[in-house]
This record gives C-alpha cells, sequence and structure tokens, in this order.
C-alpha cells in the first residue's frame, strides 16, 4: 500500500464526521453557503459565530434534526439515513443532544428525564448505566427529584447524562453553559472535556463562550454563512 493510500485508510479509520457542501435557505436568506465539516474520534471541536450566523443551523443539520437543501453527511463513513424513521433511529442509537434550555420533562424524575432515550429505544437495563452517569456527574442523590426542584447545574448535568445514556459516539451543544455563571460554565465544559476522554465522545459546541472555544480541539467560526478564514 502506497503512502496516499494508507494516508486515506487512517483518515476513514479515524473519521467520525464529514460534511460536504452544506447549503441551506429560509426563504430567500441563504444561511450556509457550501460548508464542509470534518470531525474525528474524541475530537472537541467549537463552532462560534454573531447571532444569525448559522452556527445553530449547521448544528441542527449535523445532528439530523433538519436537512439541508443540498450537500451530504456521513457518520463512519456511511451517509445519513433519509426516511424520517430511520434518521430518528440513528439519532438515538449514535447520537446525543445537549442544549442550552434543557428540555428536560417536568412531570418526570431526574432518572426517568435520564433513562428517557433508552426507553424509547426499547434497551435493557438503562437504569443500570443512567445511575453510574448520575453518579460520575455528582447527581446520584438528585435522582428521585422533579426538574423543578434541581438547580439549573444540576438539570444541566441531567441533560448530559441524558445524552449520553446511549452510549453514543457523537455529541452535540448548542449553548450549554449560556444559562450557567462562570463558575459552573467551568465546570460543565471540564465535565464534556472528561466525558470525550473517558468514552471517546466527539463532541460539537455552538458557543458565544470564548473561554470554551479557546480551550477546545479546534475553533470554526461563521461569518455570513461560510467560515471565517
Amino acid at each position: 500500500m502506497n503512502s496516499r493510500n494508507s494516508s486515506l485508510l487512517l483518515e476513514s479509520m479515524l473519521s467520525l464526521l464529514n460534511a460536504k457542501g452544506i447549503t441551506k435557505s429560509f426563504g430567500d436568506i441563504l444561511v450556509l453557503k457550501d460548508l464542509d465539516f470534518q470531525l474525528s474520534k474524541g475530537e472537541f471541536v467549537a463552532i462560534t459565530g454573531a447571532s444569525g450566523s448559522g452556527k445553530s443551523t449547521l448544528l441542527h443539520i449535523l445532528g439530523g434534526l433538519d436537512t439541508p437543501d443540498s450537500g451530504i453527511i456521513k457518520f463512519e463513513n456511511k451517509a445519513y439515513p433519509k426516511k424520517s424513521r430511520d434518521i430518528e433511529l440513528f439519532r438515538n442509537n449514535h447520537l446525543g443532544f445537549v442544549f442550552q434550555f434543557h428540555h428536560l420533562l417536568p412531570e418526570f424524575s431526574a432518572l426517568e428525564n435520564i433513562c428517557m432515550p433508552g426507553y424509547i429505544g426499547k434497551k435493557d437495563n438503562i437504569e443500570d448505566y443512567a445511575k453510574e452517569l448520575a453518579h460520575e456527574f455528582g447527581i446520584s442523590h438528585r435522582l428521585n427529584h422533579l426538574p423543578s426542584e434541581l438547580s439549573g447545574g444540576e438539570q444541566q448535568r441531567v441533560a448530559m447524562a441524558r445524552a449520553l445514556v446511549q452510549r453514543p459516539k457523537l455529541l452535540l451543544a448548542d449553548e450549554p453553559s449560556g444559562n450557567l455563571d462562570s463558575k459552573r460554565s467551568k465546570e460543565l465544559f471540564n465535565l464534556l472535556d472528561q466525558v470525550r476522554e473517558s468514552k471517546n465522545v466527539g463532541i460539537v459546541v455552538v458557543t458565544h463562550d470564548k473561554s470554551w472555544a479557546s480551550n477546545a480541539d479546534r475553533t470554526l467560526n461563521i461569518k455570513d454563512g461560510k467560515w471565517e478564514v
């Protein structure tokens, strides 16, 4: 095998997510303009940009929550499914999501919220792993509480555990520190960094937080629908 083929094989083995030529419009407004994006296994990438620059739209497309007008996305060198039921199963099995507003279900306990993706996926013994994650995140003593009885930081940790309970290979986070003070924000970043190290999870974070951007493996800035060079 020549050096070029060896290099391509290594790149293929390391690649977790690969997006090519992503374009997205809303009406007459072109939000994303022929963007490429690549993420290696276990890599932590921060995406920054002004409000309205398209960074959250890109994150939703990478997470299969929205579809591009053109372009292709591959996960471990396989194209994303196109049928709605197939993409739902794909998201449930392979991707985890953390949002600024945690979207916890108010009538369910912290443990039930963490387990919800596993319940949907009909996974056995999901509560055992949920409790393991809760212990790791320091919230095991809060599992029987409703979201309204938890602090903002505890709610965020529940949301993180929920995102990881299906053992995803990719975690996508949209302004996860937006409602946290600087101390809690730093704690959350360190927790995410520990997660990617211990579980080899690739992480893509959309953020305005400069400290997050400066500590990620790579930072990409979107301006006017393109990567700023």
